[in-house]
């Protein structure tokens, strides 16, 4: 298999010419019911999947299967078609799936979900397959889930494991998530050490979105009354590259605060940290801008894993694009209220 980028970045620009053209979703939002996206599915790049989804699922399923089996087909092509240094990034990259995807069982068995409705909540990509993530939807308490994971030398066993006896005392999903993200952070930035310009980019676009994850943490704690600061800085979670420890902890004391603000002014977390989102809105305005900004990696060097960045982002909006217009159809939602939700590089 290869290990430049030349040949991986070929096989994945053919890959990309079959993503949708952004006129597509205005046919599509067009369109007057499911039964007519039905068809659209059966004539498009989504053709084989949902073929084969329809032998098990009907309506609405076989369409969400279909296309979570599309996207998980086109993670295991970036994995089969690479090997060495763009083989490794690329893991680390979709290791990024598995975090969120144990993240969403843990959230949805903490809220008592049915474990299919756990499992529409996530996206096969990573280590973590179809298989594996419907038994751990299945499982019956966070315990079980744990070890479960243990039971695969699955690593993100051992952060929910340790986080598990102070969840117990106070039934908080912060505690969890922050354990596993601090863990998921700190290995994948361990493995993106060095002065390489592709594990440069991976090692930025994962700074990025650890200071967004920490400029996240401290709006909801600015807003409090009678901030505990050294409980409150348990939270920060480190590898960021604009919030340190140092100012995270400056935002959080009202003599350090303004002058910690200036320091960032001009950023998006600044504005984040400044708005009046009394509307609500600002952090997932934040969240689209910072995916956005990796869709559009694909343009940047062509030898270089940039491509392998954008594309996957670039088919993960289509991915879910593709599952909103196919919920809102099936649901009769109005054709204005899914624009506004589809995400655009």
């Amino acid at each position: 298999m290869p290990s430049d980028y030349g040949y991986i970045n070929a096989r994945l620009k053919g890959q990309h010419s079959r993503l949708l053209k952004p006129g597509a979703y205005e046919e599509l939002l067009g369109l007057p019911d499911f039964n007519a996206f039905a068809k659209w599915l059966a004539t498009s790049p989504y053709s084989k999947e949902w073929q084969e989804a329809q032998t098990r699922f009907a309506g609405l399923a076989a369409a969400e299967e279909a296309l979570a089996a599309n996207f998980n087909s086109s993670t295991r092509l970036m994995r089969k078609i690479s090997d060495g240094g763009p083989n490794k990034l690329i893991g680390i990259i979709l290791r990024r799936w598995d975090l969120e995807n144990v993240k969403a069982v843990v959230r949805g068995i903490h809220n008592h979900w049915d474990s299919d409705e756990i499992f529409r909540a996530v996206l096969p990509a990573g280590n973590l397959d179809k298989v594996k993530l419907k038994e751990l939807c299945r499982k019956a308490d966070l315990r079980e889930l744990a070890d479960t994971l243990a039971t695969w030398g699955e690593e993100l066993a051992g952060p929910l494991t340790r986080a598990l006896p102070e969840y117990q005392k106070e039934h908080q999903l912060t505690g969890l998530e922050l354990a596993l993200d601090q863990f998921f952070f700190s290995q994948a930035l361990k493995g993106l050490a060095g002065l390489d310009y592709n594990k440069s980019l991976v090692r930025e676009l994962l700074r990025r979105e650890i200071d967004l994850l920490n400029a996240k943490a401290l709006r909801r704690l600015m807003a409090r009354e009678g901030i505990d600061l050294p409980e409150a800085v348990r939270n920060y979670l480190p590898g960021g590259k604009l919030l340190t420890l140092e100012k995270y902890a400056a935002l959080l004391d009202p003599k350090e605060s303004q002058r910690a603000l200036r320091s960032i002014r001009g950023t998006s977390l600044h504005r984040l940290l400044t708005a009046d989102d009394s509307q609500g809105g600002r952090e997932e305005k934040l969240d689209r801008e910072e995916w956005r900004q990796k869709a559009l990696a694909y343009r940047g060097d062509p030898l270089g894993i940039d491509v392998a960045v954008g594309f996957l982002w670039q088919k993960y909006f289509e991915v879910v694009n593709l599952k909103l217009i196919a919920r809102g159809k099936h649901f009769g939602i109005p054709a204005e209220d899914i624009r506004h939700q589809l995400l655009t590089a």
